[in-house]
């Protein structure tokens, strides 16, 4: 589908570049280079930007003739300077709920129907089988972009809220690891590589996409602690205290090289999938827990604490759980001390 006037071209530059793909506009009536980005997704938010910014008069006429992803990129533009604080985990959501709705890209937004949008979800449960959690990642994108088309005049309807996704059946139940499984990690310390990670996991209740952003200036091992600053929620935001059996293993990935916590023997940090793939199936191998997945380390922290009756706050707080109660949430302060007392509850 043709791009309005004004819109500009991204083009694929030649030769082995850095930043291959240039956006291009018109200006005084001549083609002119306005910048170039390492990728056309990247390029194509800037290029939305660029239009809105450069053509506003055009705007309110345009709009009827939107297409969903032009919309896309606009909204996306929009949402990440409205939150400076959006991670690469939940950038990437969106990018993988974008991609599945590729039925709708080339359609105007403002002449989509309900039944166009519950037809992608349906693909997605009944011909791809894809989990509930990937199904509620396109419902959540397409309900912020139908907000952000209202806020913009775009259209008056939200569909989003009507959409049906099904009922949760995990994939992949989560199981708590047996004391047998966690002396197992301790006595392959040594000979198996990674099996650090899983006891840092264990001993900290940090979700892994957490443990591997974390960046060695977050971590204080004077005082003993690790902050973490990029988190799901602003309940994620948070301190947590070094348990004592693992600080001599913290203590050794400080002297590593790269400046994530986790990184490989070269120093480059982990992405999820190599992460699970290089590291974490090889030590629940080792340990004979294939069954696991490394979300089952928050589920064995949270267990083993609650079975020594920790205080329940202080476990949210580690966690990065918000709390329910308005006289929790408000009014109850827990300091690191606390924090390190609860912690000291694991074995």
């Amino acid at each position: 589908m043709k791009n309005p006037n004004g819109y500009g071209c991204i083009r694929l530059m030649g030769g082995n570049r850095r930043r291959p793909y240039a956006f291009i506009a018109t200006v005084d009536g001549r083609q002119k280079y306005i910048a170039a980005f390492e990728t056309i997704y990247d390029a194509k938010i800037f290029q939305s930007r660029y239009f809105e910014e450069h053509h506003r008069d055009f705007l309110p006429s345009y709009h009827k003739k939107i297409t969903f992803s032009e919309l896309y990129f606009r909204w996306l533009s929009f949402h990440k300077d409205e939150d400076n604080t959006l991670s690469r985990s939940t950038l990437s959501g969106y990018e993988y709920a974008y991609a599945h709705c590729y039925p709708l890209h080339e359609k105007y937004f403002p002449d989509l129907q309900f039944l166009e949008l519950q037809s992608v979800i349906n693909h997605m449960r009944f011909k791809e089988n894809l989990s509930y959690s990937s199904c509620k990642k396109v419902k959540n994108l397409l309900s912020l972009m139908y907000k952000y088309a209202i806020k913009t005049n775009i259209c008056q309807t939200n569909y989003a809220l009507l959409l049906s996704i099904g009922h949760n059946h995990p994939v992949y139940p989560h199981h708590v690891m047996s004391r047998q499984k966690i002396n197992r990690l301790w006595s392959s310390l040594d000979d198996t590589p990674g099996a650090d990670t899983v006891l840092i996991l264990l001993y900290t209740g940090l979700r892994v996409s957490e443990m591997l952003n974390m960046l060695k200036v977050e971590v204080n091992l004077r005082h003993k602690y690790l902050r973490v600053t990029h988190a799901k929620t602003a309940s994620g935001v948070r301190v947590i205290p070094i348990h004592p059996r693992i600080l001599p293993i913290i203590s050794q990935r400080m002297t590593m090289p790269g400046p994530n916590l986790i990184c490989d023997s070269s120093g480059r940090p982990y992405e999820y999938s190599r992460y699970r793939s290089v590291v974490w199936q090889r030590v629940m191998k080792c340990i004979r827990g294939e069954m696991h997945t490394p979300h089952d380390t928050r589920h064995t922290f949270a267990t083993l604490l609650d079975n020594a009756d920790a205080n329940e706050n202080a476990k949210r707080k580690i966690l990065g759980h918000a709390t329910g109660d308005v006289t929790d949430r408000v009014y109850t302060h827990k300091s690191i001390r606390q924090l390190r007392k609860c912690i000291e509850l694991l074995k």
